[in-house]
């Protein structure tokens, strides 16, 4: 990997006239934006399918006899895994998303303009008003909601064990109230980091964001 300067990325892609390297460049950097958009949901879909089934044979192993604590641990390590799985992929999805987005941000100047990177002032919006629009980002709150439902998972494991090994009944307390607090934050996590962010990148942080492979011939 070699860093390479926001003067020599553009250099590569010149984009001044009509169906010059850069106007390519920026077509195929909005479709695979797009195809990432794509996957992103195709791949939460196939993480909820699985997580959903766990949780339906984890609350219906609840109604069994008590032999069953054994099988809704294993459930629960199901559906913790599959959880912590969601939650890699969609931060793995972000990153490739993100520099899709990087690319167009890039390319647009000297091809369409800058309509890409313009937006409302998000200032111009009140969180308040539930009934008004406000700049959240889908992606960050259902990342955020992926690690919260991987630590669910986590804490229905403890409680399986609590169950299992016969530990006192503080130990149930202790996981009611500790659920109340995480979930508790976890709201308050998703209304403030499930925000859209439009700070504007200088060449300095693009710089730094930006590397590139090199090509090994035999």
């Amino acid at each position: 990997m070699v860093e390479i300067s926001v003067r020599e990325y553009r250099r590569h892609f010149p984009g001044h006239a009509e169906g010059s390297i850069g106007r390519t460049a920026l077509t195929q950097a909005h479709e695979n934006r797009k195809f990432e958009i794509d996957l992103y949901w195709k791949r939460a879909t196939y993480c909820w399918t699985f997580i959903a089934a766990a949780f339906a044979g984890y609350f219906l192993l609840q109604k069994e006899a008590a032999n069953s604590t054994t099988i809704s641990f294993v459930v629960a390590c199901l559906g913790f895994t599959f959880s912590l799985s969601w939650y890699f992929v969609n931060r793995g999805s972000k990153y490739w998303q993100q520099n899709w987005e990087m690319h167009v941000d890039l390319l647009e100047d000297r091809v369409t303009g800058p309509i890409y990177k313009t937006v409302v002032q998000p200032r111009s919006y009140c969180i308040c008003r539930i009934s008004d629009a406000y700049p959240f980002s889908v992606s960050k709150i259902n990342q955020l909601l992926s690690f919260y439902i991987t630590v669910v998972w986590l804490v229905l494991i403890v409680r399986a064990l609590v169950i299992e090994f016969n530990v006192a009944i503080l130990a149930h307390h202790l996981i009611v109230v500790f659920m109340f607090v995480f979930t508790v934050f976890s709201a308050a996590c998703i209304g403030i980091y499930g925000q859209t962010e439009h700070a504007e990148e200088d060449d300095h942080e693009i710089r730094r964001l930006f590397r590139r492979r090199r090509t090994l011939v035999d």
